[in-house]
């Protein structure tokens, strides 16, 4: 048996049409099947009203958290079936008992509460499991949702079934049709598959990596399907099945948002838990219309990972963007989320027998360091259900996978910036223009030992708040001044061009080593050319058009961003 192959894509088309006729006749005026090339279909209620930030998601992580958490929640009961196969549905149902409901009470630490209760034989799996369906309809109850274990069905498929905008449906939405469903293939694995597909009822999505064809190629979450070792290159017994990434459990309501760890800036250690104990038990660093998810990965009863896996694993999680509707209607998306991918996304092949004995690498092992959009995070020692993490983030909020982090970084903490929001000062705004005021205060900071000459008493910078650094930048001679010939003003407030930098950074640091030249399209008979070609000379530019870099753009603004690269190369060695 294997979990890779859940389903063949022409197995979901047939399944589609099918389920499309089996709901009930009020029901197929409005919900439909959508076929989304997987083991996970959503069938649509009507949309409620538009969704505003919710008390259970104050971190603003997920669209529509509520109406995901309709059912992980409490008591979950689910009607069981068997399709052609030979146990019955009592059976079963002890096997679930046994096995399933045991590993979500502890993923889940008593908050989710499955439930199965035997309802017997419907039938052979026909036709993709419709002559099952049928007698399940025809014997609707008040269960939450109906699962079938079914032979020949290798692997399963799901439905989380009708979802009714950003409230929670009635309980007569939910249980017309028995829309909320899945199908299990019956044999050793069926734990594993049935805790894959009751997944999927609760809304999680796949996690496989997005760097190959296949959908289940992540080795680690119950989410993917690739778990249990190869014996004799054939799959063995699934005795019990893996965990999944912290989003999952975040997204069900299983990690409170006090349990959440955000990355900011600053430095800082922490515990990462499982089980039972107090603690974080979730990282997020947010980067733009993505965050990054850490979470502990630690060996036990009911996360059976072998122990060079464990650790702290890193999933990137791409966030639903755009009007709440959108997020639910696109059949891309899943519900609160677009797509959970181990990080970095380096596919698993399951039947290649020596990867079972290596680390996995969206995993740090204990002692392992790995920079994640600009924050370093670093796995300490293992501690029975605990993994100490020590986070290194940005000085400030708004750098983290900008370009010139690195950069930003050297500049802040040689004290030649301060941010650029005073006084808490907490970004460092990378993209927007350096002033000339600003510049002096840069240079004043980085070089204050420069040789010292008169000042120039320009018109315009009494007062100014860089007023003290401009008149330094005057004595050394960096600047003559903005209104040639004259120069009677520093014009503070005006920004710096790509060709004043240069002669800036030229006049200040004349013996700077040179090695080289490159000949610039665009600076012919510029006015700062010789400074320009100074400044390539030196390495403290490489150009400003990527990959080709034949242009310098003297006439351009400098970027704070840009500043700080200039001046670390120039400056850090």
């Amino acid at each position: 048996m294997t979990l890779r192959r859940l389903m063949t894509s022409a197995s979901v088309a047939l399944l589609t049409v099918l389920l499309v006729s089996s709901v009930s006749a009020a029901a197929s005026e409005g919900p439909t099947v959508i076929d989304r090339g997987d083991d996970v279909f959503l069938i649509p209620g009507e949309p409620g009203d538009a969704l505003e930030l919710q008390a259970s998601d104050p971190l603003g992580l997920l669209v529509g958290v509520d109406a995901i958490r309709q059912h992980s929640l409490g008591r979950d009961v689910f009607d069981v079936w068997t399709c052609g196969v030979s146990e019955s549905a009592q059976s079963i149902v002890d096997r679930l008992e046994a096995e399933v409901a045991p590993y979500f009470a502890y993923h889940s630490r008593g908050r989710y509460e499955p439930r199965f209760r035997a309802k017997g034989d419907a039938g052979s799996f026909s036709e993709e499991g419709r002559r099952c369906l049928e007698r399940a309809l025809a014997e609707r109850s008040d269960a939450n949702g109906v699962l079938f274990a079914a032979k020949p069905l290798e692997g399963g498929f799901a439905t989380p079934g009708v979802y009714c905008g950003f409230a929670a449906c009635s309980q007569d939405q939910l249980r017309e049709g028995n829309n909320r469903y899945g199908f299990v293939g019956w044999g050793d694995g069926l734990a594993a598959t049935a805790a894959h597909e009751m997944g999927h009822m609760l809304h999680w999505p796949h996690s496989y990596t997005g760097a190959s064809s296949d959908q289940y190629d992540n080795a680690l979450d119950v989410m993917s399907g690739n778990y249990g070792k190869l014996a004799a290159n054939k799959w063995g017994s699934f005795p019990a099945p893996y965990g999944t990434a912290a989003i999952n459990l975040y997204a069900a309501g299983w990690i409170d948002p006090d349990e959440v760890y955000v990355v900011r800036t600053g430095d800082t250690t922490i515990d990462l838990v499982t089980g039972n104990a107090d603690g974080y038990r979730m990282v997020v660093i947010p980067a733009g219309k993505r965050f990054y998810v850490l979470g502990p990965r630690l060996r036990s009863t009911y996360d059976p990972i072998p122990s060079h896996w464990a650790g702290v694993e890193v999933y990137e999680v791409e966030m639903c963007t755009g009007s709440a509707e959108s997020c639910f209607r696109d059949e891309s998306k899943m519900p609160g989320f677009r797509r959970v991918k181990p990080h970095p996304a380096v596919p698993f092949d399951p039947y290649d027998p020596k990867l079972y004995d290596q680390p996995l690498p969206h995993v740090i092992r204990p002692g392992g360091t790995r920079s994640i959009a600009g924050v370093t995070v670093k796995a300490g020692k293992i501690d029975g259900n605990k993994i100490s993490v020590t986070i290194d983030a940005p000085t400030f909020s708004d750098t983290g996978t900008h370009v010139f982090v690195d950069d930003i970084e050297w500049l802040a903490q040689s004290g030649i910036t301060r941010g650029c929001n005073p006084p808490s000062n907490t970004r460092f705004c990378p993209d927007q223009p350096v002033t000339r005021g600003q510049m002096a205060a840069f240079l004043h900071r980085a070089l204050p030992r420069l040789r010292t000459g008169k000042a120039t008493d320009f018109a315009d910078d009494n007062g100014h708040v860089f007023e003290a650094d401009i008149q330094w930048l005057s004595a050394t001679g960096i600047t003559k001044g903005c209104n040639p010939p004259s120069n009677t003003r520093f014009c503070p407030d005006q920004v710096v061009t790509r060709g004043q930098m240069a002669a800036f950074l030229h006049r200040a640091l004349p013996n700077l080593k040179t090695t080289g030249s490159v000949d610039f399209k665009d600076d012919n008979g510029h006015v700062f050319e010789a400074d320009i070609e100074w400044l390539a000379a030196t390495g403290i530019t490489r150009g400003c058009n990527p990959p080709a870099n034949d242009r310098f753009c003297p006439n351009e603004p400098v970027t704070r961003g840009a500043m700080a690269a200039f001046l670390n190369r120039a400056l850090g060695g």
